[in-house]
């Protein structure tokens, strides 16, 4: 027999334990000797590897925490031109524009850093963890307190200018109700109107955002990203917490492509929001999350049900395989029609919606208890 590695050695020394190995039971052995089973054999061993997890999130709002102070430097420079033209925005595009234009591309910069590449990208382990559902809510999920609902709780963000004027008070989350709508212009009471002969200096631009808009909005945001941050390096995360991450957090899929499709057919209803990147991103970023997170615990999985485990596996990458489709669609050039919006959501919802009684299966198979849905009251 050839030399074995010490792993197969060691099964293969378990496997003459067995009394009846000869009757059949050598195809045991025929599949230890493959790669596949090896690698599954080792991930038996070693169990989930939640620490991966972790370390996953810390990366990601260590460099949204970086971008978030970039945006407030930017911001204050920005504030700065403008009051040295004595608060006169038109003056201040006439006699610096390409500065401070330059400083709202940076800003817009900054902002697809922190929320499309950045919080979307781990919003399914701190939506779906009650942990960190606060910061969910009031960067990025919260609604108007008059839109919000027991699923869909109101943003409590109250932010105000250092003069004390209010710019949001419970009326929706950071990034899409603030930052984004300021930056792209969306918002009437967060940006200026410009004289035509700015608009010529300002190279088409017709607006720009108000100054106290984007300090406020980036001081809270660098406020809130070193606390997450924070909290993020100190977490210990439980299988637990990872599981119900996935059971509440994977039927969310499809509620994104109505935002998307909003975003494209119906800029009243959408608000403004949206605009910074397409929503596929964000969809990919959320399922991406969930997509590690139970990579992360399968092989806890695999020791109590295999089978299930890789159907899992399966699943989630048939779910980022149509997503990958989707943003394929999404740049061919031609637009999609409302219809096939809604058709490719209920694709996905056909997706996420064979998955639940398979995680659900999963907390009685480990015998956790899944948490409540991590909601605010």
């Amino acid at each position: 027999m050839p030399s074995m590695t010490p792993l197969f050695a060691h099964a293969f020394d378990r496997l003459l334990k067995f009394k009846d190995w000869r009757r059949g039971k050598v195809v045991v052995l025929a599949a230890l000797l493959t790669g596949a089973s090896a690698t599954w054999t080792t991930a038996h061993a070693e169990g989930a590897d939640l620490a991966a997890i972790k370390s996953y999130l810390v990366t990601k709002v260590t460099a949204m925490d970086k971008a978030s102070h970039d945006y407030l430097a930017n911001a204050e420079a920005y504030d700065k031109i403008v009051q040295a033209n004595g608060g006169d925005y038109n003056k201040a595009v006439l006699s610096n524009g390409d500065a401070l234009l330059g400083l709202v591309a940076k800003m817009q910069g900054d902002y697809r850093i922190i929320h499309n590449n950045g919080y979307e990208t781990i919003e399914g382990i701190t939506a779906g963890t009650k942990r960190f559902v606060q910061f969910d809510n009031d960067l990025d999920a919260g609604v108007p307190k008059s839109e919000a609902t027991t699923d869909t709780p109101a943003s409590s963000l109250v932010l105000k200018t250092e003069s004390g004027k209010t710019i949001i008070d419970r009326n929706g989350n950071l990034f899409h109700y603030v930052m984004e709508p300021a930056l792209w212009g969306t918002k009437a009471n967060f940006i200026v109107q410009l004289s035509p002969e700015a608009v010529a200096k300002a190279r088409g631009a017709k607006v720009v955002p108000r100054a106290e808009v984007l300090t406020s909005s980036a001081k809270e945001c660098a406020r809130r990203m070193d606390q997450l941050l924070e909290l993020s390096k100190s977490w210990q995360p439980t299988l637990d917490e990872c599981v119900g991450a996935l059971v509440w957090m994977t039927p969310t899929l499809n509620g994104y492509f109505e935002d998307w499709k909003d975003s494209r057919y119906n800029p009243n209803a959408a608000i403004g929001r949206y605009v910074a990147e397409s929503r596929v991103i964000d969809m990919r970023g959320i399922m991406s999350s969930l997509q590690l997170t139970y990579n992360a615990i399968m092989p806890e999985v695999a020791k109590k049900d295999a089978s299930l485990a890789k159907r899992l596996q399966s699943d989630y990458a048939s779910i980022m395989s149509f997503l990958n489709h989707v943003d394929e669609r999404e740049h061919k050039g031609s637009k999609l029609t409302i219809l096939e919006i809604e058709e490719m959501a209920y694709q996905a919802k056909s997706l996420t919606d064979q998955l639940v009684p398979k995680l659900k299966q999963v907390v009685a198979l480990l015998n956790l208890k899944l948490p409540p849905k991590p909601i605010l009251a």
